[in-house]
């Protein structure tokens, strides 16, 4: 059932207060219909590319979750407005668009209310709460082109009918503190469109083949000669990674073909004279770019990579990443030299030398400013590497400075302002000052207002990717009046200056820790341009293998703000001399299903796992050597219930982490899975709540119902930079069993000898007295 929202005449409809139409210049909306019951919208398939075609239409879906709100948006009686911002491709113009809601209630006996929908300022419709069939309801409302934009806001606010009626002249019934009303995740926009032939550029870049701005995850095709070559496999890992740079925090999907050309836009990587499904690269001098249409639909384009050799192929990826490309189809990239990066000084995790100014945090510092009474929670992300080691005790200190609307109709002694840390309560902070002083402050006219604070984290709660909240929990007075209320001027702010201080951090821990490497990719990225590791492949890599490549390289660009610019890649296991001590000097990322033995049976040497035909086998320690672990601190293992686990699973995927059989100081991370369809859902895994919060330990593996294991199978070993009394300190704390061995032996050996001094000091003494 639809509704068109500019509908001017009036609506009776059974059940409902009677009220008049409005046009769109007072604000004030029109009822939805009843609820309808959906099906689910689901996006029309593409319409097939046509040769020849100047644009191409296409249809697409964008539900509540890929616009951010992965739990969907909540109302209640204390927070009456919510919303979600999302963005289009800037090459679409859309033609048709609906929006699909998937509404629900948590109690039936409020009368009256009404979800007022509002895109970019401009109302849309309301939506009668009380009509909802078991508290539930799905609406479909049509949404006139025109108004959707490039960059959009999708907003809601839970309305009586008498206040949707008088707008702001009366005041809004109050509703019960308890009440929510929840729009569903899977909620949507569905569109179509037409997608624009642009001219052939390269100063749009990423423009056509990724845009920054597009909320949904994306799709990017990369193809390949028949039989591509380290070579071609390094520059397209660089390539990902600027992807993943740019995306900051979205994942993006890649479909790899084999001489085969992308349906849509795409990139081809090759060396001149090379084939890929019928275009030829074209001969160069050295490095190239290059953009062309698409032969199978012009309205796409094709970005072409090219050079003759590895440096040749990394400095065409490279001039990629640098700004200020021309705005023509072809470039010619003279010889570049890009500086490798320091340890630990990815561009995106948070300073540890000094306190941060959470404004350099921000993209936008309005975003820490919330607006009116009712709103939605502001948020501050940021990242930090994940092997900060502070002492137990210590606390991150958040100093904030913050204010509050002044306003004579707030209450100031009933708001307050919540933080919170990856959704879990910190503390709660008032308006006001308190303490014996405020009452005189107060006196002689002086601010009473508390606009800073502290607030102490707990390092324990720190993850990779982290996000602090802020939500003002605005009261007004009892006589405020309702056009006060609906005021969107008033602001509450976080300022800009407030910091986050890390500078009593070190960077120390154990490794492997797969718990780091899937949530920063660490110890790979502790050079954000991976200058200190090394990939090794198949000899004939499949279409999995590499998309799985390119899948990892985006997460560690995502998670730096870095393209990898120094990663070393073997294609099978390297035997030169060279190759060998650059495999010492790596930390090694394996990535091929088990069938892959000669490539994954040299990285399992002396560790706890072996390769058994193809199947993975983990040999389980002694008693002897599982006693030693445990007296040395260690965590107690779990390869017992890891070897049970392979042998009843046929079919998985998932990550094991060893030391390096070419150094005992750097670790080998193999991406694997039983075959290649098991490779091939792994990029996904990876990227999931669930595969995030239960990795860990050196084996994790997901089974084809998607569940999520980890094991600790083989030894760890110490990595950082503690200094000496810190480590002396650490390892008494993780040793306690010697600790207890070492205080008994000193008291075994000193006891008698304290005890021989004392008898010989009490004898002198009693000789001493004798003679007086």
């Amino acid at each position: 059932m639809r509704f068109n929202p500019f509908t001017l005449t009036a609506l009776l409809v059974g059940g409902f207060s009677p009220f008049c139409a409005f046009t769109a210049q007072n604000d004030a909306l029109p009822e939805l219909p009843l609820p309808v019951t959906l099906q689910g919208a689901k996006p029309q398939p593409q319409p097939a590319p046509v040769a020849g075609s100047s644009n191409q239409d296409i249809a697409s879906t964008l539900s509540f979750g890929d616009m951010g709100a992965t739990g969907g948006l909540t109302l209640s009686g204390q927070q009456l407005q919510n919303g979600v911002s999302f963005n289009l491709p800037g090459d679409l113009v859309i033609t048709n668009a609906h929006i699909n809601l998937n509404v629900q209630v948590n109690r039936s006996d409020v009368s009256g209310e009404n979800l007022q929908l509002m895109l970019n300022g401009q109302p849309l419709g309301a939506i009668p709460l009380d009509q909802l069939q078991q508290d539930k309801g799905a609406w479909s409302l049509d949404v006139p082109a025109s108004m959707i934009a490039s960059s959009n806001n999708l907003s809601f606010q839970l309305k009586t009918g008498d206040d949707i009626i008088n707008n702001v002249w009366s005041c809004q019934r109050a509703l019960p503190a308890d009440y929510k009303v929840m729009l569903q995740p899977e909620s949507s926009l569905n569109y179509q469109g037409l997608w624009l032939n642009v001219r052939k550029t390269l100063g749009t870049f990423p423009r056509p083949f990724f845009d920054v701005k597009q909320t949904k995850d994306q799709t990017i095709s990369i193809a390949y000669p028949a039989s591509p070559d380290a070579d071609v496999l390094t520059a397209s890992a660089i390539v990902a990674s600027q992807f993943g740079a740019l995306s900051n925090g979205k994942p993006s999907r890649f479909e790899v073909q084999y001489d085969t050309l992308p349906a849509g836009n795409g990139i081809l990587i090759g060396k001149p004279g090379q084939t890929i499904g019928g275009v030829t690269i074209p001969q160069s001098n050295g490095a190239a770019l290059q953009v062309i249409d698409n032969p199978q639909n012009p309205a796409y384009k094709l970005l072409i990579v090219s050079g003759h050799n590895d440096m040749q192929l990394r400095q065409a990826a490279w001039r990629l990443n640098i700004p200020g490309l021309p705005d023509s189809d072809t470039l010619d990239v003279p010889p570049l030299k890009v500086a490798q990066r320091a340890a630990w000084d990815a561009p995106r995790w948070i300073n540890t030398e000094r306190p941060v100014a959470i404004r350099s945090l921000l993209s936008d510092e309005g975003a820490l400013v919330a607006h009116g009474v009712w709103h939605g929670e502001n948020q501050l992300p940021f990242r930090t590497a994940p092997d900060l080691f502070l002492w137990d005790g210590s606390a991150v200190p958040l100093h904030l400075n913050y204010s509050f609307a002044q306003k004579s109709w707030l209450d100031d002694q009933a708001s307050f302002l919540n933080v919170s840390l990856n959704g879990e309560f910190l503390k709660r902070l008032p308006v006001s000052k308190e303490g014996l002083l405020a009452p005189v402050l107060a006196t002689f006219g002086l601010s009473h207002r508390q606009q800073s604070a502290v607030v102490n984290i707990d390092p324990r709660a720190l993850l990779g990717n982290n996000q602090l909240g802020f939500w003002f929990g605005l009261q007004a007075q009892k006589n405020a009046p309702c056009n006060a209320l609906a005021d969107e001027n008033i602001q509450s702010r976080i300022e800009g200056d407030s910091t986050l201080d890390f500078s009593r951090a070190w960077h120390f821990g154990k490794l492997p820790n797969l718990a780091w490497f899937s949530s920063a990719m660490f110890p790979f990225t502790r050079h954000a341009d991976l200058a200190h590791t090394t990939v090794l492949m198949p000899a004939r890599p499949s279409a999995e293998d590499i998309a799985l490549l390119l899948n990892l390289m985006a997460q560690a660009g995502r998670d730096t703000g870095v393209s990898v610019n120094y990663l070393h890649l073997y294609t099978g296991m390297p035997g030169q001399e060279e190759a060998q001590a650059q495999l010492a000097d790596s930390d090694i990322l394996a990535i091929g299903s088990l069938s892959n033995r000669e490539l994954l049976t040299p990285l399992l040497q002396s560790s706890a796992f072996t390769l058994n035909e193809n199947t993975l086998e983990v040999m389980t320690a002694s008693v002897i050597n599982r006693v030693l672990s445990l007296l040395s601190g260690d965590q107690p293992r779990t390869d017992m219930d890891a070897a049970e686990y392979l042998l009843d699973t046929n079919q998985w995927r998932g990550l094991l982490s060893l030391r390096s059989p070419w150094n005992a100081q750097r670790v080998v991370v193999i991406a694997t899975g039983t075959d290649n369809q098991q490779l091939a859902l792994l990029p996904a895994d990876m990227s999931k709540p669930a595969f995030l919060a239960n990795a860990g330990g050196d084996f994790t593996a997901i089974s084809n119902a998607g569940d999520v294991r980890s094991w600790r199978v083989g030894e760890q070993f110490t990595s950082g930079n503690l200094p000496g009394y810190m480590k002396i300190l650490w390892f008494a704390s993780e040793h306690i069993f010697w600790l207890v061995a070492l205080t008994c032996l000193i008291a075994a050996v000193t006891g008698p000898m304290l005890f021989n001094a004392l008898q010989r000091h009490a004898h002198q003494r009693l000789q001493d007295k004798t003679k007086k």
